[in-house]
């Protein structure tokens, strides 16, 4: 076995790597490539001292000057019988170790950068080929806890949050939006769509009235209107029924009335005979089922099911002004809560 051709010691070489660490970003780098040459040198079983130079290491392994492609080598990379071996499979590895597996973000994502600073450590390398295999173990072991030391970890404990629950789309999935005693009947999926787009269309101004009232009275077109300044932009006429034929007629004036303000017009039912969505869109509407809805909201993050919820309310109490329905809703309500603290 030849002379081992190490001039520096393992020590010398992590102080170097730490005294550089805090040079700035451009230098963060250095533990990476450190292992990553420790690794690219044992997978060529190069170490050891079976080498008693760079140079020696080189006529072994050839390097190359030009990638796969032809175009001028940026890092190291060496001919192995018929393949060829390059440093950047190893120094991703270990960045991928520190920011994905450790997650310490704040180690720089810098893998073309640091692979080709190669040159500028070449006295590492020179050095590594000597090092025995429990040195480079205690090495790279030293150099991992330097950077796992050095930086914080920026890892989450999922058990400290809170996910706040779905609410909107369990009322839309679960609610029974049939009317009990003391309850108007279409009260319940009325409120639901006016929650949906209050939520939606948060820039304009949304008006609603009681189910049974006429909307000509209160000088709206739909059951629910919503605009920007006076300018009508959305209105929906709400049925809470499976809409079929018969209800063509009684949508046919809100049709002419959409027209005329140049304004989207939406029929929200609980769903739709077949051929019905299509008669519906001849009349210039957009049919929209309970089910839709549903699909739509499941893209919803918590905050703005929880926006819904709150314009929900609001119908029902305020505008709607039934306590019997109020009072199912608030405790559909607090049972999802409490099925959500329970998770």
């Amino acid at each position: 076995m030849t002379k081992k051709p190490a001039t520096l010691t393992p020590q010398a070489i992590l102080d170097e790597l730490e005294a550089n660490f805090d040079k700035g970003a451009r230098r963060k780098f250095l533990p990476g490539l450190l292992i990553a040459f420790i690794g690219f040198l044992r997978e060529l079983n190069a170490t050891g001292g079976k080498y008693g130079s760079l140079e020696d290491f080189y006529a072994a392994y050839p390097r190359q000057l030009q990638t796969a492609s032809g175009n001028k080598a940026n890092t190291l990379i060496v001919k192995s019988g018929d393949k060829t071996l390059s440093i950047r499979r190893f120094y991703d590895a270990i960045q991928n170790w520190f920011r994905s597996d450790q997650k310490r973000f704040d180690y720089p994502s810098a893998a073309p950068h640091a692979t080709q600073a190669w040159e500028g450590y070449t006295h590492w390398l020179n050095a590594l080929l000597g090092f025995s295999d429990a040195e480079l173990d205690e090495l790279v072991a030293k150099a991992k806890k330097f950077v796992l030391d050095k930086l914080p970890s920026q890892d989450i404990d999922p058990s400290a949050i809170v996910r706040e629950p779905a609410r909107f789309l369990l009322f839309l999935e679960k609610f029974d939006m049939t009317a009990r005693r003391g309850e108007n009947t279409g009260a319940a999926y009325q409120g639901t769509v006016f929650g949906y787009i209050r939520a939606d269309a948060p820039h304009l101004q949304v008006e609603v009235g009681k189910v049974r009232t006429g909307s000509k009275r209160e000088k709206r077109v739909g059951d629910i209107d919503a605009r920007d300044g006076d300018a009508l932009v959305l209105s929906a006429e709400v049925k809470q029924f499976v809409f079929t034929s018969d209800g063509l007629p009684d949508v046919a004036e809100f049709a002419n009335l959409i027209a005329r303000h140049k304004a989207l017009g939406l029929v929200v039912a609980l769903d739709f005979d077949e051929g019905m969505r299509e008669k519906i869109q001849d009349l210039g509407l957009q049919p929209v089922s309970r089910e839709d809805l549903k699909n739509r909201v499941q893209l919803w993050d918590p905050l703005k099911q929880k926006i819904a919820v709150n314009a929900l309310l609001y119908y029902v109490g305020f505008r709607e002004q039934s306590s019997a329905l109020y009072a199912r809703v608030k405790q559909f309500l607090e049972d999802v809560e409490a099925l959500g603290s329970a998770e």
